[in-house]
């Protein structure tokens, strides 16, 4: 690959300015940020697995079975595969582009600082924009979620009130944690999270295989679509570009493997393995509850309590019914941590350039900063958003640009020269399937939500 030459200077300024703020980071200036002018390659291969395999299980999952609703069942996995397909495609270029313009740079290179070099600093602002705005969605997501699953307990108040008094009172925690400068607490609590979100994922599935087996609730079992109107389907892949949205994640963990020869074989078992999960657990619930699955808002723990209220044994299974919505509130609201940290990163590398905010009492300042982004997800989560439309809605407008179009127009430059015609016309018929199939979801799931 040749580099012109306003792409070698872009890549020397980038080189420069990493090393610049590595040193701000040695001398204290810049607080909580994570520069370095080398990474070291000490990840085996397991742990690259283990990431990226918790980077794909997520409050997507949760949201499948309600997507299955509106596509059904044949259509829902063919999407499915062909999301994934497309993403792990997409995601190989990206890494390659990565690779290609490393042998030029003496530092390692970020998603953004590949579409800097390649497509120019506005399409690289487009880009930061973009992430804003999913990471963001993913941040209110789980803000929906948590205030979902603990507003019924609030029997008192009305629907809009306890959303607000759940709100207020777990603000506190979220501005705390968004104060968290070091990715070793954020990892740890990453874990736990993880952890949880896995045991809620099995319990929820056994509560759907008995469900089946038994048709606990008359008349849901296999009560399902197979081909429903295709415009629904829209819905679908908006929510599977959510589910498998981890561009962000496949660069540094890349960056960091012992093997990295190895890299591109792990992806593609990681997403085959997120793919198979996620049609097994989206087909079994939407099989298990039919026309009921998710009610109005895409939460299948109303289908688990709805579950419990019909077996004999109600106390029992209202325990696991609790237990099961505990496990995935636990999980889904301490990884919003990993989420706003990207948001806060952009926002305040920003804000603290040179010319903009002084540097001066910067840690009070990133802390002011910080709990007014965590304290506007909240109050946006307290409009009464729904789950399922906000999950389609962002990976529409936002994954899609992410996952599909950037790394498509990033591997078209960074390669124009050796792309064979077979190899182009797929490059672009993958862009601009992207391109189209995500402006639809966003007005389809538009057009729901304000229905």
């Amino acid at each position: 690959m040749m580099l012109s030459d306003s792409e070698e200077e872009v890549l020397f300024n980038l080189s420069n300015g990493k090393q610049y703020i590595a040193l701000q980071d040695l001398q204290g200036v810049g607080k909580g940020r994570r520069a370095h002018t080398e990474q070291d390659r000490d990840a085996s291969t397991l742990s690259v697995f283990a990431n990226l395999f918790k980077c794909y299980t997520g409050a997507g999952i949760l949201g499948l079975p309600f997507a299955f609703k509106y596509s059904g069942v044949l259509a829902g996995i063919l999407c499915l595969i062909f999301v994934s397909v497309m993403c792990t495609m997409a995601m190989v270029c990206l890494v390659k582009c990565k690779n290609a313009l490393s042998q030029h740079s003496n530092s390692n290179l970020s998603y953004s600082d590949v579409v800097l070099i390649l497509l120019g600093r506005k399409l690289s602002i487009v880009l930061d924009i973009t992430v804003i705005a999913f990471q963001f969605g993913a941040v209110i997501i789980y803000f929906v979620f948590v205030s979902e699953n603990m507003t019924p307990y609030f029997t008192k108040l009305s629907a809009a009130q306890a959303r607000w008094c759940w709100m207020l009172f777990i603000s506190p925690l979220y501005v705390g944690l968004s104060w968290l400068r070091s990715m070793k607490y954020i990892g740890i609590i990453s874990f736990f999270a993880e952890v949880s979100i896995i045991g809620g994922l099995v319990t929820s599935s056994t509560v759907g295989i008995i469900q089946i087996s038994r048709g606990v609730i008359p008349g849901l079992a296999f009560d399902v679509d197979i081909y429903p109107p295709w415009r629904t389907l829209a819905l679908m892949f908006g929510m599977a570009a959510f589910a498998f949205e981890g561009a962000g994640v496949v660069i540094p963990t890349e960056s960091s493997m012992k093997k990295p020869q190895h890299f591109n074989k792990v992806l593609v078992f990681v997403l085959t393995c997120a793919t198979f999960m996620y049609i097994s657990f989206g087909v079994l619930m939407y099989s298990a509850f039919g026309p009921e699955t998710g009610k109005e808002t895409g939460q299948i723990t109303e289908n688990i309590e709805q579950f419990a209220d019909h077996m004999t044994d109600k106390t029992f299974w209202h325990l696991v019914q609790i237990l099961i919505r505990f496990s995935l509130v636990f999980g889904i609201g301490m990884s919003v941590s990993v989420q706003l940290i990207v948001v806060i990163d952009i926002i305040e590398k920003e804000l603290f350039k040179p010319g903009r905010l002084s540097v001066d009492n910067m840690y009070w300042k990133q802390n002011i900063i910080r709990a007014i982004i965590t304290l506007i997800g909240l109050s946006l989560a307290a409009t009464g958003l729904s789950f399922g439309h906000m999950i389609s809605l962002t990976g529409a407008f936002s994954g899609t640009l992410i996952q599909f179009i950037f790394p498509v127009a990033c591997y078209l430059k960074c390669f124009s020269e050796e792309l064979s015609t077979p190899a182009r016309v797929g490059l672009w018929f993958m862009g601009i399937c992207g391109a189209v199939f995500g402006m639809f979801a966003t007005y389809v799931t538009l057009v729901e939500i304000f229905k």
